[in-house]
């Protein structure tokens, strides 16, 4: 398991800074917006002409609905089908019990964003949206626990319980663990990281159409199941970034300059999914199983994104002939808040490959411009 617990690792890593990037890609590109929230000392803000001072400081709410929101919204969708796609339920078959690891992630890219206000544009600022956690699976067929014997019991011992069956998965990780620290470190020393993710949730599965097979293991129907769930998953994230780049500005026509800085970026977001959805499969000479389904979910739950920056500024104003250089501190702080989708549609496909009582499995989903991955390793009793 240690590969596949560095694997996690790295790609929540990947992950986060990733968006700690697009927070500091949004803050270095289009810094002249984020006068709206400044604090600013020294010399270089009283050189700026009055026109660019009035429409900077009153464009706030226009970069917070047109940009921060939108981001948010996109990472937000993606914890949705993240969160949906936690179970490791494969085709929906349980003879009597499993348990197994996995690792779920979702991500996209929607098109860039051009915000507008007045006489400042900002173009083409990146919307994506990511998000990976790691689970542990449990999962048991309903008549087995509840003493009937395992579901692929001869048909004179078959019980209607038989066609049920429940799966649970869970994974609280905190990154102030000291493996994890080591690898950022590794990874990339101007970056700090804390916080953590929990997840949890619980599926039951009703096979409307129980699984069929040829009595040689040559070729199985797995049947037609429903599900329900009820998933939670809560992300509490905190990321520094010390950045020694200056980074330029172009603050209208006559203004440009540069800016550095540390980047302090908190994500807070807890999703509550009721997915419901439907599946089927087939399974192959015993060894692999293709399965198939849609569904959709009912989503609740809230998300924030606080970011901040503050550190030397440059700036060189022309007016006429003349240039004016002047130098000092600026600091911003920006934030946003964001919903998870009411409802969202998805598609389910897959392969789990079976290796004596190992099941290795791999489930994707699709949403849209969303799509998610669960990849995991189960033992079947």
């Amino acid at each position: 398991m240690l590969p596949k617990i560095e694997y996690m690792q790295r790609g929540m890593i990947y992950s986060l800074r990733y968006i700690s990037f697009l927070v500091f890609l949004y803050l270095g590109i289009s810094n002249q917006s984020l006068y709206s929230q400044v604090l600013c000392s020294g010399s270089a803000c009283d050189i700026l002409p009055s026109s660019i001072k009035n429409q900077l400081n009153a464009s706030s709410s226009a970069l917070e609905t047109q940009y921060v929101d939108k981001v948010l919204e996109s990472m937000v969708e993606s914890a949705v089908l993240t969160n949906i796609n936690s179970a490791m339920m494969g085709p929906g078959v349980v003879n009597r019990f499993q348990v197994g690891a996995s690792i779920s992630a979702a991500g996209q890219k929607k098109e860039d964003i051009t915000v507008v206000y007045q006489d400042l544009n900002f173009n083409n600022l990146p919307n994506v949206g990511a998000t990976i956690t790691p689970n542990i699976n449990l999962a048991f067929n309903l008549g087995w626990i509840l003493g009937h014997g395992p579901s692929d019991s001869p048909e004179e011992n078959a019980h209607y319980l038989h066609r049920f069956n429940v799966y649970l998965h869970g994974f609280q990780y905190n990154f102030a663990n000291g493996d994890v620290q080591d690898l950022i470190k590794r990874q990339q020393d101007n970056l700090q990281l804390s916080g953590g993710v929990s997840n949890y949730g619980a599926m039951i599965r009703f096979h409307v159409f129980p699984s069929y097979g040829d009595e040689y293991g040559v070729f199985e129907f797995s049947g037609i199941s429903l599900g329900l769930g009820l998933h939670y998953l809560k992300q509490d994230l905190n990321i520094i970034y010390a950045d020694s780049t200056r980074q330029t500005l172009a603050l209208g026509s006559q203004a440009t300059g540069t800016w550095s800085g540390d980047t302090n970026f908190r994500f807070n977001s807890t999703v509550t999914s009721i997915p419901m959805d439907v599946r089927t499969g087939f399974r192959f000479f015993y060894f692999m199983t293709l399965f198939a389904g849609a569904g959709t979910s009912l989503n609740f739950g809230s998300s924030s994104l606080d970011f901040s920056r503050s550190g030397p500024l440059a700036l060189a104003v022309t007016n006429g002939t003349n240039t004016l250089s002047q130098s000092g501190t600026l600091s911003v702080a920006l934030n946003g808040k964001a919903n998870p989708p009411n409802s969202m549609g998805y598609v389910i496909g897959g392969l789990e490959f079976n290796l004596l009582f190992l099941k290795v499995l791999v489930e994707g989903m699709a949403s849209k411009n969303i799509q998610s991955a669960n990849v995991g390793v189960k033992i079947a009793f």
